[in-house]
Formats: structure tokens, sequence, C-alpha cells
């Protein structure tokens, strides 16, 4: 796993770090759920959807603009007479942002329609 960060460059740092605060908002919300004052304040039950919005948004921009910056590389890799293998390589190292970035969104996706669900029940107790 550290050799796959390695070769994602120095955009992963960001993404490792929207990764951790995505899991301790996720452990947030999990102890804010049961509480009464979730169950009475529907502001309380919504207010993860601000906040989900961010990790739905930025990790893939960061992931692609990951992959983006890795493509130019190779670019800079083909004017300098690189063999192909190298160039190839280069391109899936360039797309590992990518799938960093788009997994955090999937999860904060699916926990936000987890969230939005547990929200109309609470309103429906």
């Amino acid at each position: 796993m550290r050799e796959v960060f390695t070769l994602g460059g120095p955009l992963m740092w960001p993404l490792v770090l929207c990764s951790v605060a995505l899991v301790a908002f996720l452990f947030e919300r999990a102890a804010a759920v049961p509480t009464e004052r979730w169950r009475r304040d529907k502001e309380v039950r919504t207010a993860h959807r601000r906040v989900l919005a961010f990790f739905t948004d930025v990790p893939p921009a960061l992931g692609l603009l990951g992959t983006v910056i890795g493509v130019i590389e190779c670019f800079h890799l083909l004017e300098g007479e690189a063999p192909p293998d190298g160039i190839s390589g280069g391109l899936g190292v360039a797309c590992i942002t990518t799938v960093f970035g788009l997994g955090i969104a999937l999860v904060a996706s699916v926990a936000g329609h987890g969230l939005d669900l547990l929200a109309v029940r609470g309103e429906e107790a």
C-alpha cells in the first residue's frame, strides 16, 4: 500500500487527509444519530449534507488533478523519446489519485444516502 501511495504523487497527501476527515465525521455521525437531540431537531438530522458535499466534490477533483499532472509528465517523457513501457506505466500511476478520489467520494455518497434515510425515519418517529 505504501508503494501505491508513493506512486500516486504529492496529491495523495490531501486525499489521505480527506479520507481521515471523512472517517472522523462518520464516527461523529454514528455517535450523534442515537441521541434525542438528533430525533428532535431537523437541522441536526440534515447537517451531514453540507459536510458530505465537500467529500463528494473535492476528492474526485484532487484525483483528476493528479491524473492530469501525471499525463502531462508522460507527454514530457514522450518528448524525450522515452520507451513506451515507461510511458504506459506512467499513465497507470497517473490514475492512482483518481481511483482514491473516487473511492472517497463513493463512501461519502453512500453514507449520505444512509444518513438521509435515517433522517426521514427520524421525522416519522
